[in-house]
């Protein structure tokens, strides 16, 4: 059986946390025995009361320590943190939950146009994630969740939010690897689920299929093992939706090499560069290193393949 999922009073900052996700995120956590910083920007038309106050006036009522946090993530990431200092004297865990799903056509104006975007969703983390690290090494160590999104596979009418989200796969194996000497655990969530971005998708069969089947709770329950101590994993990726987890790993092909380097030689084995017939999953950029000079026969230092003997068949390591 495993262990319980309790807390004992970790603090936890979550942004975008006025609504959707964020929201089940903090109503969950604080059940569970978190202290919780709820950091929205919202404020409801024709009502006076910011989100982010709103569900810590919900969470108070369950009994739930709880404070609002209005700043932007984007450029106040420090100001976050320090609601959390002041309030509760420390940070443990960090929930990078803000972000928007703008988008709008490739054309001469999109960088100006998803700039907006890019912000909310990879500045955001990055800005948060940054200001807490020295009290997380502080307190000996603590749990980061980034959050991804499907839209990492592609999503031709959301570039910009597609784009943002794919970096968080890198983001977070990176910082899990900075942060493994100083007990802190970092992973991504990529979520399907009801929220105020999809509840704004057009009417159709995807809007449909959010609606009857993904519910914030649904990944607010995997986040809540995420961010507590009986939790080793650390800079992974997961897809998670309607009650249904599963790993994501970037890999590639056994590869192809060429002696002549002649453009032509490449597109004569495009079917040997397609192929997935044997697949790899390097786990960081040493990794990659390695595996392109093990298939160009070049020797590799012990140092570099903590994993033993390359197989081509093995499976990611944790």
């Amino acid at each position: 059986m495993a262990e319980a999922i309790v807390f004992s009073g970790e603090v936890a900052v979550i942004t975008g946390a006025g609504g959707g996700l964020g929201r089940a995120y903090a109503h969950m956590l604080g059940e569970r025995g978190c202290r919780i910083v709820v950091n929205d920007v919202g404020r409801p038309h024709g009502d006076n009361v910011p989100v982010a106050q709103s569900v810590v006036d919900e969470l108070q009522a369950k009994g739930i320590e709880a404070v609002a946090d209005d700043h932007n993530a984007i450029t106040d990431g420090g100001a976050i943190i320090a609601t959390a200092i002041a309030s509760f004297g420390a940070v443990d865990i960090v929930v990078n939950n803000a972000g928007i799903g703008a988008g709008s056509p490739i054309g001469p104006n999109a960088a100006d146009e998803w700039r907006e975007t890019i912000d909310a969703t990879l500045q955001t983390s990055i800005a948060v994630t940054g200001a807490a690290w020295p009290h997380l090494i502080e307190r000996g160590g603590g749990r980061i969740v980034m959050t991804g999104s499907p839209a990492m596979f592609g999503a031709s009418t959301a570039i910009p939010y597609s784009a943002t989200k794919s970096s968080m796969y890198g983001f977070t194996r990176s910082v899990a690897a900075a942060g493994r000497r100083h007990g802190i655990i970092a992973n991504n969530v990529m979520p399907s689920a009801l929220t105020r971005l999809t509840k704004s998708l057009p009417p159709g069969p995807m809007a449909q299929l959010f609606s009857d089947h993904y519910l914030p709770e649904d990944v607010a329950s995997f986040v809540t093992w995420l961010c507590h101590r009986s939790c080793t994993v650390s800079g992974e990726s997961f897809s998670v939706g309607g009650g249904r987890a599963a790993r994501v790993v970037l890999s590639e092909n056994r590869g192809v090499l060429v002696d002549d380097q002649a453009p032509e030689s490449w597109a004569a084995h495009v079917d040997e560069l397609m192929s997935l017939d044997e697949v790899v999953f390097p786990l960081s950029m040493n990794d990659e290193v390695t595996w392109q000079a093990h298939t160009l026969g070049k020797s590799v230092p012990a140092e570099l393949t903590p994993g033993g003997p390359l197989d081509w068949n093995r499976k990611p390591r944790p």
